[in-house]
Protein backbone atom coordinates (compact mmCIF):
# COMPACT_ATOMS: atom_id res chain seq x y z
CA UNK A 1 0.00 0.00 0.00
CA UNK A 2 1.10 3.50 -1.02
CA UNK A 3 2.02 5.55 1.77
CA UNK A 4 -0.30 8.81 2.76
CA UNK A 5 0.08 11.74 4.54
CA UNK A 6 -1.19 11.72 8.06
CA UNK A 7 -4.82 11.48 8.99
CA UNK A 8 -5.59 14.68 11.15
CA UNK A 9 -8.82 15.97 9.53
CA UNK A 10 -11.94 13.69 9.26
CA UNK A 11 -15.39 14.41 7.43
CA UNK A 12 -18.27 12.56 7.55
CA UNK A 13 -20.78 12.76 4.97
CA UNK A 14 -24.51 11.24 5.82
CA UNK A 15 -26.08 10.43 2.59
CA UNK A 16 -29.96 11.64 2.41
CA UNK A 17 -32.33 8.66 3.52
CA UNK A 18 -34.13 8.63 -0.02
CA UNK A 19 -31.60 9.98 -3.00
CA UNK A 20 -34.94 12.02 -4.70
CA UNK A 21 -34.07 15.70 -5.88
CA UNK A 22 -37.21 18.30 -5.17
CA UNK A 23 -35.53 20.12 -8.24
CA UNK A 24 -35.78 17.47 -10.58
CA UNK A 25 -39.30 16.63 -9.95
CA UNK A 26 -42.88 18.54 -9.32
CA UNK A 27 -44.74 18.10 -6.75
CA UNK A 28 -47.56 20.37 -7.66
CA UNK A 29 -48.25 21.79 -4.43
CA UNK A 30 -48.16 18.61 -2.45
CA UNK A 31 -46.27 18.53 0.52
CA UNK A 32 -42.80 16.73 0.09
CA UNK A 33 -43.21 13.91 2.59
CA UNK A 34 -40.37 12.03 0.95
CA UNK A 35 -37.39 14.07 0.85
CA UNK A 36 -37.85 16.22 4.02
CA UNK A 37 -37.10 14.13 6.51
CA UNK A 38 -34.33 12.94 8.82
CA UNK A 39 -32.90 10.31 11.16
CA UNK A 40 -30.42 10.66 14.16
CA UNK A 41 -26.87 10.00 12.67
CA UNK A 42 -26.53 7.14 15.13
CA UNK A 43 -23.77 5.53 12.91
CA UNK A 44 -21.53 8.14 11.94
CA UNK A 45 -21.74 9.96 15.59
CA UNK A 46 -20.70 6.71 16.41
CA UNK A 47 -17.95 6.51 14.10
CA UNK A 48 -17.17 10.23 15.11
CA UNK A 49 -16.70 9.51 19.11
CA UNK A 50 -14.18 6.52 17.83
CA UNK A 51 -12.24 8.71 15.74
CA UNK A 52 -12.07 11.83 18.34
CA UNK A 53 -10.67 8.64 21.13
CA UNK A 54 -7.92 8.12 18.21
CA UNK A 55 -6.96 12.29 18.64
CA UNK A 56 -8.77 12.78 15.00
CA UNK A 57 -10.81 16.04 14.54
CA UNK A 58 -14.09 15.45 12.75
CA UNK A 59 -16.93 17.05 10.93
CA UNK A 60 -20.05 15.43 10.42
CA UNK A 61 -22.23 16.92 7.29
CA UNK A 62 -25.45 15.23 6.49
CA UNK A 63 -27.08 15.91 3.10
CA UNK A 64 -30.35 15.17 4.49
CA UNK A 65 -30.73 18.58 5.68
CA UNK A 66 -31.05 19.75 1.80
CA UNK A 67 -33.76 18.80 -0.71
CA UNK A 68 -31.88 18.84 -4.38
CA UNK A 69 -28.92 17.06 -5.34
CA UNK A 70 -27.44 20.51 -6.14
CA UNK A 71 -27.46 21.76 -2.88
CA UNK A 72 -26.57 18.76 -1.31
CA UNK A 73 -23.48 18.39 -3.68
CA UNK A 74 -22.72 22.19 -2.76
CA UNK A 75 -22.50 21.50 0.82
CA UNK A 76 -20.47 18.43 0.86
CA UNK A 77 -17.61 20.45 -1.68
CA UNK A 78 -17.84 23.48 0.36
CA UNK A 79 -16.90 21.37 3.46
CA UNK A 80 -14.50 19.86 1.50
CA UNK A 81 -13.06 22.87 0.45
CA UNK A 82 -13.12 24.76 3.86
CA UNK A 83 -12.44 22.02 6.29
CA UNK A 84 -9.81 20.23 4.20
CA UNK A 85 -10.12 16.83 5.22
CA UNK A 86 -6.85 14.42 5.09
CA UNK A 87 -10.07 11.62 4.41
CA UNK A 88 -13.53 11.57 3.79
CA UNK A 89 -15.76 8.69 4.62
CA UNK A 90 -20.08 8.20 3.31
CA UNK A 91 -21.73 6.56 6.68
CA UNK A 92 -25.66 5.74 6.46
CA UNK A 93 -27.41 7.07 9.31
CA UNK A 94 -28.24 4.12 10.71
CA UNK A 95 -26.90 0.67 8.88
CA UNK A 96 -29.64 -1.51 8.14
CA UNK A 97 -33.14 1.32 7.84
CA UNK A 98 -34.14 -0.23 4.76
CA UNK A 99 -35.39 3.44 3.06
CA UNK A 100 -31.68 4.48 3.05
CA UNK A 101 -30.52 4.13 -0.45
CA UNK A 102 -27.40 2.68 -2.59
CA UNK A 103 -25.57 5.79 -2.35
CA UNK A 104 -22.39 6.28 -3.92
CA UNK A 105 -21.55 9.91 -3.61
CA UNK A 106 -19.77 10.27 -7.22
CA UNK A 107 -19.44 13.80 -7.45
CA UNK A 108 -18.22 14.07 -3.90
CA UNK A 109 -15.66 11.76 -4.08
CA UNK A 110 -14.83 13.48 -7.34
CA UNK A 111 -14.78 16.99 -6.09
CA UNK A 112 -12.32 15.81 -3.04
CA UNK A 113 -9.64 13.59 -5.75
CA UNK A 114 -9.28 16.97 -7.71
CA UNK A 115 -8.92 19.62 -5.00
CA UNK A 116 -6.91 17.05 -3.10
CA UNK A 117 -5.38 14.22 -4.09
CA UNK A 118 -3.73 13.19 -1.38
CA UNK A 119 -6.71 12.93 0.96
CA UNK A 120 -8.07 9.40 1.59
CA UNK A 121 -11.56 8.84 0.55
CA UNK A 122 -13.98 5.67 2.40
CA UNK A 123 -17.13 3.80 1.50
CA UNK A 124 -19.34 2.47 3.27
CA UNK A 125 -22.99 1.22 4.19
CA UNK A 126 -25.18 -0.76 1.44
CA UNK A 127 -23.03 -0.53 -1.95
CA UNK A 128 -20.04 -1.46 -0.49
CA UNK A 129 -21.87 -4.40 1.65
CA UNK A 130 -24.01 -5.70 -1.52
CA UNK A 131 -20.76 -5.09 -4.21
CA UNK A 132 -17.88 -5.45 -1.81
CA UNK A 133 -15.07 -3.79 -3.79
CA UNK A 134 -16.65 -2.90 -6.90
CA UNK A 135 -16.13 0.92 -5.63
CA UNK A 136 -12.67 0.58 -5.22
CA UNK A 137 -12.34 -1.82 -8.41
CA UNK A 138 -14.01 1.45 -10.39
CA UNK A 139 -12.01 3.95 -8.82
CA UNK A 140 -14.52 5.88 -7.04
CA UNK A 141 -12.48 5.58 -3.66
CA UNK A 142 -9.47 4.63 -2.31
CA UNK A 143 -11.13 2.14 0.26
CA UNK A 144 -14.47 0.70 1.04
CA UNK A 145 -16.36 -1.38 4.32
CA UNK A 146 -18.55 -3.98 3.80
CA UNK A 147 -21.02 -4.35 7.04
CA UNK A 148 -20.63 -2.13 10.58
CA UNK A 149 -18.12 0.34 10.46
CA UNK A 150 -18.40 1.46 13.65
CA UNK A 151 -14.98 0.94 14.52
CA UNK A 152 -13.56 -0.69 11.29
CA UNK A 153 -12.95 2.88 10.11
CA UNK A 154 -10.76 3.70 13.05
CA UNK A 155 -8.81 0.12 12.72
CA UNK A 156 -8.42 1.97 9.11
CA UNK A 157 -7.17 5.26 10.35
CA UNK A 158 -4.75 4.22 12.87
CA UNK A 159 -3.13 1.60 10.66
CA UNK A 160 -2.34 4.26 7.63
CA UNK A 161 -1.37 6.83 10.01
CA UNK A 162 0.91 3.81 11.98
CA UNK A 163 2.01 2.47 8.32
CA UNK A 164 0.87 -0.56 9.52
CA UNK A 165 -0.88 -3.79 7.41
CA UNK A 166 -4.25 -3.37 6.28
CA UNK A 167 -4.69 -7.20 6.31
CA UNK A 168 -6.31 -7.87 9.11
CA UNK A 169 -9.13 -5.31 8.87
CA UNK A 170 -12.57 -7.09 8.83
CA UNK A 171 -14.59 -6.13 5.63
CA UNK A 172 -11.48 -3.50 3.81
CA UNK A 173 -11.39 -3.28 0.12
CA UNK A 174 -8.26 -1.54 -1.03
CA UNK A 175 -5.09 -2.01 -3.35
CA UNK A 176 -2.03 -2.95 -2.49
CA UNK A 177 1.57 -1.75 -3.68
CA UNK A 178 0.94 -3.96 -7.14
CA UNK A 179 -2.48 -2.57 -7.45
CA UNK A 180 -4.01 -5.71 -6.95
CA UNK A 181 -7.94 -5.20 -5.10
CA UNK A 182 -7.60 -6.85 -2.29
CA UNK A 183 -11.06 -7.79 -0.49
CA UNK A 184 -11.36 -9.22 3.20
CA UNK A 185 -13.51 -11.70 2.82
CA UNK A 186 -15.46 -11.48 6.45
CA UNK A 187 -17.25 -8.95 8.11
CA UNK A 188 -15.86 -6.89 10.92
CA UNK A 189 -17.19 -8.23 14.28
CA UNK A 190 -18.62 -5.62 16.64
CA UNK A 191 -19.36 -6.04 20.55
CA UNK A 192 -21.56 -3.49 21.34
CA UNK A 193 -20.30 -2.93 25.27
CA UNK A 194 -16.97 -1.65 22.78
CA UNK A 195 -18.97 0.59 21.25
CA UNK A 196 -18.40 4.57 22.50
CA UNK A 197 -21.82 6.18 23.27
CA UNK A 198 -22.24 8.71 19.77
CA UNK A 199 -21.05 12.26 19.92
CA UNK A 200 -23.61 14.15 18.74
CA UNK A 201 -21.56 17.38 19.98
CA UNK A 202 -19.34 17.53 16.82
CA UNK A 203 -22.83 18.51 14.73
CA UNK A 204 -22.77 22.01 14.17
CA UNK A 205 -25.46 24.50 15.12
CA UNK A 206 -27.20 24.16 11.71
CA UNK A 207 -27.27 20.50 12.05
CA UNK A 208 -28.84 20.73 15.77
CA UNK A 209 -31.69 22.83 14.40
CA UNK A 210 -32.09 20.61 11.09
CA UNK A 211 -32.86 17.77 13.59
CA UNK A 212 -35.22 19.40 15.45
CA UNK A 213 -37.15 20.86 12.38
CA UNK A 214 -36.87 18.66 9.80
CA UNK A 215 -39.01 15.88 11.17
CA UNK A 216 -40.16 12.56 9.15
CA UNK A 217 -44.05 14.32 8.66
CA UNK A 218 -46.40 11.47 7.06
CA UNK A 219 -44.36 8.84 8.31
CA UNK A 220 -44.94 6.42 11.28
CA UNK A 221 -41.85 7.79 12.89
CA UNK A 222 -43.04 11.22 13.64
CA UNK A 223 -42.46 12.49 17.09
CA UNK A 224 -45.72 13.64 17.86
CA UNK A 225 -45.18 14.31 21.04
CA UNK A 226 -41.91 16.78 20.86
CA UNK A 227 -39.57 17.91 18.44
CA UNK A 228 -36.60 17.56 20.34
CA UNK A 229 -36.58 14.30 19.61
CA UNK A 230 -33.41 11.63 19.35
CA UNK A 231 -33.03 8.00 18.00
CA UNK A 232 -31.39 5.91 20.15
CA UNK A 233 -29.89 1.91 19.36
CA UNK A 234 -30.09 -0.41 22.06
CA UNK A 235 -28.70 -3.86 20.41
CA UNK A 236 -28.23 -5.53 16.76
CA UNK A 237 -28.81 -8.32 14.50
CA UNK A 238 -31.29 -10.08 15.20
CA UNK A 239 -32.60 -13.91 16.73
CA UNK A 240 -34.77 -14.41 13.58
CA UNK A 241 -34.02 -14.46 9.93
CA UNK A 242 -37.01 -13.17 8.04
CA UNK A 243 -37.24 -13.76 4.64
CA UNK A 244 -37.65 -10.47 3.43
CA UNK A 245 -35.42 -9.02 5.81
CA UNK A 246 -31.90 -8.38 4.84
CA UNK A 247 -30.43 -6.95 8.05
CA UNK A 248 -28.92 -10.59 8.34
CA UNK A 249 -26.88 -9.66 5.13
CA UNK A 250 -25.99 -5.85 6.13
CA UNK A 251 -24.39 -6.95 9.28
CA UNK A 252 -23.05 -10.22 8.45
CA UNK A 253 -24.84 -13.67 8.56
CA UNK A 254 -21.99 -14.65 11.83
CA UNK A 255 -23.12 -11.89 13.84
CA UNK A 256 -25.79 -13.15 16.82
CA UNK A 257 -27.92 -10.82 18.50
CA UNK A 258 -26.48 -8.27 20.66
CA UNK A 259 -27.59 -5.95 23.06
CA UNK A 260 -25.76 -2.98 24.80
CA UNK A 261 -25.21 -3.18 28.86
CA UNK A 262 -28.58 -2.02 30.21
CA UNK A 263 -26.38 0.28 31.74
CA UNK A 264 -24.96 2.21 28.54
CA UNK A 265 -28.26 2.09 27.58
CA UNK A 266 -29.68 4.32 30.57
CA UNK A 267 -26.30 6.42 30.26
CA UNK A 268 -27.49 7.30 26.91
CA UNK A 269 -30.64 7.78 27.34
CA UNK A 270 -29.99 10.42 30.57
CA UNK A 271 -27.07 11.65 28.36
CA UNK A 272 -29.64 12.61 25.60
CA UNK A 273 -32.10 14.00 28.20
CA UNK A 274 -29.61 16.33 29.63
CA UNK A 275 -28.65 17.74 26.20
CA UNK A 276 -32.36 18.85 25.76
CA UNK A 277 -33.67 15.81 24.27
CA UNK A 278 -37.29 15.28 25.04
CA UNK A 279 -38.41 12.41 23.05
CA UNK A 280 -36.72 9.25 22.16
CA UNK A 281 -37.14 6.23 19.29
CA UNK A 282 -35.53 3.49 19.88
CA UNK A 283 -34.23 2.08 16.97
CA UNK A 284 -33.29 -1.52 16.47
CA UNK A 285 -33.59 -4.39 14.69
CA UNK A 286 -34.78 -6.53 17.42
CA UNK A 287 -35.54 -4.51 20.67
CA UNK A 288 -36.20 -7.24 22.59
CA UNK A 289 -36.09 -11.29 22.47
CA UNK A 290 -37.98 -11.95 25.55
CA UNK A 291 -40.14 -10.59 27.49
CA UNK A 292 -37.55 -10.63 30.75
CA UNK A 293 -35.54 -8.47 28.61
CA UNK A 294 -38.18 -5.92 28.02
CA UNK A 295 -39.68 -5.95 31.56
CA UNK A 296 -35.82 -5.23 32.72
CA UNK A 297 -35.70 -1.88 30.53
CA UNK A 298 -38.97 -0.85 31.88
CA UNK A 299 -37.94 -1.75 35.24
CA UNK A 300 -34.57 0.23 34.88
CA UNK A 301 -36.65 3.58 33.49
CA UNK A 302 -38.48 2.80 36.62
CA UNK A 303 -35.94 2.78 38.92
CA UNK A 304 -34.01 5.35 37.64
CA UNK A 305 -37.14 7.34 37.67
CA UNK A 306 -37.13 8.29 33.96
CA UNK A 307 -40.28 8.95 31.87
CA UNK A 308 -40.50 10.65 28.72
CA UNK A 309 -42.06 9.79 25.33
CA UNK A 310 -40.89 7.28 23.68
CA UNK A 311 -41.62 4.19 21.14
CA UNK A 312 -39.48 1.44 19.32
CA UNK A 313 -39.07 2.97 15.84
CA UNK A 314 -38.52 -0.46 13.48
CA UNK A 315 -41.58 -1.79 15.11
CA UNK A 316 -41.55 -3.69 18.87
CA UNK A 317 -41.31 -7.62 18.69
CA UNK A 318 -44.55 -8.85 19.31
CA UNK A 319 -44.15 -12.41 20.61
CA UNK A 320 -42.55 -10.51 23.90
CA UNK A 321 -45.54 -8.46 24.53
CA UNK A 322 -48.12 -9.64 27.52
CA UNK A 323 -50.67 -6.68 28.95
CA UNK A 324 -48.56 -6.26 32.00
CA UNK A 325 -45.78 -5.42 30.05
CA UNK A 326 -47.53 -2.80 27.29
CA UNK A 327 -48.77 -1.07 30.82
CA UNK A 328 -45.51 -0.69 32.01
CA UNK A 329 -44.34 0.19 28.85
CA UNK A 330 -47.04 2.75 28.74
CA UNK A 331 -46.64 4.29 32.00
CA UNK A 332 -42.87 5.15 31.65
CA UNK A 333 -43.90 7.45 28.24
CA UNK A 334 -44.50 4.51 25.66
CA UNK A 335 -47.33 6.42 23.45
CA UNK A 336 -47.62 4.32 19.94
CA UNK A 337 -46.69 0.61 18.98
CA UNK A 338 -45.36 -0.04 15.74
CA UNK A 339 -46.89 -3.77 15.26
CA UNK A 340 -45.61 -5.67 12.70
CA UNK A 341 -48.24 -7.73 12.48
CA UNK A 342 -47.27 -9.08 8.87
CA UNK A 343 -49.84 -11.14 8.06
CA UNK A 344 -53.14 -12.54 9.16
CA UNK A 345 -52.40 -16.08 8.93
CA UNK A 346 -49.94 -18.29 11.29
CA UNK A 347 -48.61 -20.80 8.73
CA UNK A 348 -47.20 -17.32 6.95
CA UNK A 349 -45.97 -16.07 9.68
CA UNK A 350 -43.81 -19.21 10.39
CA UNK A 351 -43.33 -21.01 7.36
CA UNK A 352 -43.33 -18.01 4.56
CA UNK A 353 -42.09 -14.72 6.94
CA UNK A 354 -39.72 -16.49 9.37
CA UNK A 355 -41.50 -15.20 12.33
CA UNK A 356 -41.18 -18.53 14.11
CA UNK A 357 -42.09 -17.36 17.63
CA UNK A 358 -45.21 -15.76 16.51
CA UNK A 359 -49.25 -16.57 15.59
CA UNK A 360 -51.92 -14.60 14.52
CA UNK A 361 -54.04 -15.33 17.63
CA UNK A 362 -51.06 -13.83 19.82
CA UNK A 363 -51.46 -11.05 17.72
CA UNK A 364 -55.02 -10.52 17.65
CA UNK A 365 -54.59 -10.27 21.55
CA UNK A 366 -51.53 -7.75 21.52
CA UNK A 367 -54.27 -5.40 19.40
CA UNK A 368 -56.42 -5.40 22.25
CA UNK A 369 -54.08 -4.96 25.12
CA UNK A 370 -52.20 -2.10 23.45
CA UNK A 371 -55.69 -0.41 23.24
CA UNK A 372 -56.48 -1.05 26.61
CA UNK A 373 -53.08 0.24 27.80
CA UNK A 374 -53.87 3.61 25.54
CA UNK A 375 -50.91 3.62 22.44
CA UNK A 376 -51.93 4.08 19.55
CA UNK A 377 -51.21 1.41 17.41
CA UNK A 378 -49.65 1.26 13.84
CA UNK A 379 -50.11 -2.13 12.19
CA UNK A 380 -47.38 -3.48 9.78
CA UNK A 381 -48.54 -6.09 6.63
CA UNK A 382 -46.61 -7.31 4.30
CA UNK A 383 -48.68 -9.23 1.22
CA UNK A 384 -47.33 -10.93 -1.26
CA UNK A 385 -44.82 -12.85 -0.47
CA UNK A 386 -43.47 -16.36 -2.32
CA UNK A 387 -45.56 -19.46 -1.03
CA UNK A 388 -48.24 -17.04 0.40
CA UNK A 389 -51.71 -18.66 -0.95
CA UNK A 390 -54.69 -16.63 -2.24
CA UNK A 391 -56.36 -17.08 0.80
CA UNK A 392 -53.47 -16.02 3.09
CA UNK A 393 -53.61 -13.29 1.39
CA UNK A 394 -57.37 -12.38 2.29
CA UNK A 395 -56.43 -13.55 5.81
CA UNK A 396 -54.21 -10.49 6.23
CA UNK A 397 -56.72 -7.83 4.79
CA UNK A 398 -59.34 -9.07 6.93
CA UNK A 399 -57.21 -9.15 10.05
CA UNK A 400 -56.91 -5.32 9.34
CA UNK A 401 -60.20 -4.71 8.63
CA UNK A 402 -61.37 -6.59 11.75
CA UNK A 403 -59.20 -4.62 14.10
CA UNK A 404 -60.42 -1.05 14.05
CA UNK A 405 -58.04 -0.77 17.55
CA UNK A 406 -55.23 -0.25 15.06
CA UNK A 407 -55.20 3.28 14.17
CA UNK A 408 -53.19 2.72 11.06
CA UNK A 409 -52.11 0.27 8.93
CA UNK A 410 -49.83 -0.08 6.36
CA UNK A 411 -49.63 -2.95 3.31
CA UNK A 412 -46.34 -2.90 2.26
CA UNK A 413 -45.96 -5.03 -0.96
CA UNK A 414 -42.95 -7.46 -0.33
CA UNK A 415 -40.01 -6.47 -2.23
CA UNK A 416 -36.81 -8.36 -3.22
CA UNK A 417 -33.84 -6.77 -1.17
CA UNK A 418 -30.05 -8.16 -1.93
CA UNK A 419 -29.10 -10.61 0.32
CA UNK A 420 -32.56 -11.67 1.54
CA UNK A 421 -34.07 -15.48 1.40
CA UNK A 422 -36.64 -14.42 -0.42
CA UNK A 423 -34.94 -12.85 -3.11
CA UNK A 424 -33.13 -16.18 -3.75
CA UNK A 425 -36.47 -17.96 -3.14
CA UNK A 426 -38.30 -15.92 -5.91
CA UNK A 427 -35.00 -16.03 -8.19
CA UNK A 428 -35.19 -20.05 -8.09
CA UNK A 429 -38.82 -20.18 -9.36
CA UNK A 430 -37.56 -18.67 -12.61
CA UNK A 431 -38.00 -14.60 -11.81
CA UNK A 432 -35.64 -12.21 -13.44
CA UNK A 433 -35.00 -9.23 -10.73
CA UNK A 434 -32.72 -6.22 -11.95
CA UNK A 435 -30.47 -5.45 -9.54
CA UNK A 436 -30.35 -1.72 -10.61
CA UNK A 437 -34.55 -1.94 -10.28
CA UNK A 438 -34.43 -3.67 -6.82
CA UNK A 439 -32.59 -0.99 -5.59
CA UNK A 440 -34.56 1.85 -6.81
CA UNK A 441 -38.06 0.34 -5.10
CA UNK A 442 -37.27 0.56 -1.65
CA UNK A 443 -40.33 1.70 -0.28
CA UNK A 444 -41.90 -1.25 -1.35
CA UNK A 445 -44.61 0.71 -3.10
CA UNK A 446 -44.99 -2.36 -6.44
CA UNK A 447 -44.83 -5.92 -7.18
CA UNK A 448 -41.55 -6.81 -9.04
CA UNK A 449 -42.58 -10.17 -9.79
CA UNK A 450 -46.31 -12.41 -9.68
CA UNK A 451 -46.83 -16.02 -8.50
CA UNK A 452 -49.67 -18.38 -9.24
CA UNK A 453 -51.43 -16.87 -6.14
CA UNK A 454 -51.74 -12.98 -7.03
CA UNK A 455 -50.95 -10.68 -10.01
CA UNK A 456 -48.57 -7.64 -9.41
CA UNK A 457 -51.38 -5.16 -10.13
CA UNK A 458 -53.96 -7.56 -6.77
CA UNK A 459 -51.02 -6.14 -4.59
CA UNK A 460 -51.15 -2.47 -6.29
CA UNK A 461 -54.91 -2.25 -5.13
CA UNK A 462 -54.68 -3.83 -1.85
CA UNK A 463 -51.68 -1.13 -1.25
CA UNK A 464 -53.59 1.93 -2.69
CA UNK A 465 -57.34 1.53 -2.20
CA UNK A 466 -57.90 -1.13 0.93
CA UNK A 467 -55.54 0.68 2.43
CA UNK A 468 -57.37 4.06 1.99
CA UNK A 469 -60.75 2.24 2.85
CA UNK A 470 -59.45 0.75 6.06
CA UNK A 471 -57.83 3.64 7.20
CA UNK A 472 -59.65 6.81 6.48
CA UNK A 473 -63.39 6.11 6.79
CA UNK A 474 -64.12 8.42 9.38
CA UNK A 475 -63.58 11.73 10.16
CA UNK A 476 -62.32 10.56 13.68
CA UNK A 477 -59.83 8.27 11.91
CA UNK A 478 -58.99 10.96 9.73
CA UNK A 479 -58.14 13.55 12.39
CA UNK A 480 -56.02 10.71 14.41
CA UNK A 481 -53.74 9.66 11.71
CA UNK A 482 -53.39 13.70 10.82
CA UNK A 483 -52.46 14.52 14.54
CA UNK A 484 -50.19 11.10 14.94
CA UNK A 485 -47.98 12.26 11.65
CA UNK A 486 -48.09 16.12 12.38
CA UNK A 487 -49.71 16.59 9.18
CA UNK A 488 -52.98 18.66 8.45
CA UNK A 489 -56.10 16.71 7.25
CA UNK A 490 -55.51 18.91 3.36
CA UNK A 491 -52.04 17.21 2.98
CA UNK A 492 -53.49 13.71 4.23
CA UNK A 493 -55.91 13.93 1.56
CA UNK A 494 -53.31 14.70 -1.21
CA UNK A 495 -51.29 11.85 0.25
CA UNK A 496 -54.26 9.59 -0.57
CA UNK A 497 -54.78 10.88 -3.16
CA UNK A 498 -51.10 10.59 -4.53
CA UNK A 499 -50.99 6.79 -3.60
CA UNK A 500 -53.77 6.60 -6.27
CA UNK A 501 -51.49 8.31 -8.47
CA UNK A 502 -48.57 6.39 -7.47
CA UNK A 503 -51.01 2.68 -8.34
CA UNK A 504 -51.97 4.30 -12.25
CA UNK A 505 -48.62 5.46 -12.87
CA UNK A 506 -47.33 1.52 -12.63
CA UNK A 507 -50.77 0.66 -14.27
CA UNK A 508 -52.19 3.08 -16.34
CA UNK A 509 -54.05 1.13 -18.48
CA UNK A 510 -55.82 -0.74 -15.45
CA UNK A 511 -59.59 -0.48 -15.13
CA UNK A 512 -60.69 -3.59 -12.56
CA UNK A 513 -62.08 -4.01 -9.02
CA UNK A 514 -60.37 -0.91 -6.46
CA UNK A 515 -60.19 -3.87 -3.39
CA UNK A 516 -58.74 -7.47 -3.30
CA UNK A 517 -62.04 -8.64 -2.37
CA UNK A 518 -63.71 -8.18 -5.43
CA UNK A 519 -60.48 -9.44 -6.89
CA UNK A 520 -60.06 -12.61 -5.00
CA UNK A 521 -62.70 -14.80 -7.10
CA UNK A 522 -61.05 -13.22 -10.12
CA UNK A 523 -57.80 -14.59 -10.38
CA UNK A 524 -55.69 -13.71 -13.61
CA UNK A 525 -58.36 -11.19 -14.32
CA UNK A 526 -55.89 -9.00 -16.43
CA UNK A 527 -52.97 -11.72 -16.89
CA UNK A 528 -50.66 -10.10 -19.05
CA UNK A 529 -50.59 -6.48 -17.15
CA UNK A 530 -47.30 -5.57 -16.12
CA UNK A 531 -46.18 -2.86 -14.02
CA UNK A 532 -44.75 0.38 -15.91
CA UNK A 533 -41.30 1.14 -13.85
CA UNK A 534 -38.93 3.83 -14.97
Amino acid sequence: MTMKPQIENFLIIVPPLVDYDSDEASTDGKPDFENERLCSPIDPATVAADLKSRGITVRIVDLGISTSRRERNQRAFSAIDEFKPDALVVVQSIHTFISSEEWLGEAIFEHLHKTNPQSVGILTGAHATNFPGRAVEDGLCAFSIRGEPDLSIGELVSALNDHASLDGIRGLTYRDNDGAVITSEVYPQVAPENLPVPDYSVLDDMHKQAYRTILERGKIRYPEKNSSYRDIMTSRSCILRCSYCAVSHLRGGRQSYRRKPLSLVMDEIEQALADGIEEIHFFDDLFASTSQEAEAFVEELVRRNLKFPWFVAQGMPLWPMTADLLKGMAETGMYRLIAPFESGNTRVLREVAGKIHSTSEHHHNVAGWAHDAGLEIVGMFVVGMPKETRGEILDTLQFAEDHPEIDYAVFSIATPIIGTRMTRTVLKEGNILDPEVMSKVVKRTVALYKTDAFEQYEMGVMRAFDWDRINFSTLDRREKYARMVGITLDELDMMRAHSKEVFYSFFPDYDGPLSFHDLYDKPGLFRDLAPVIA
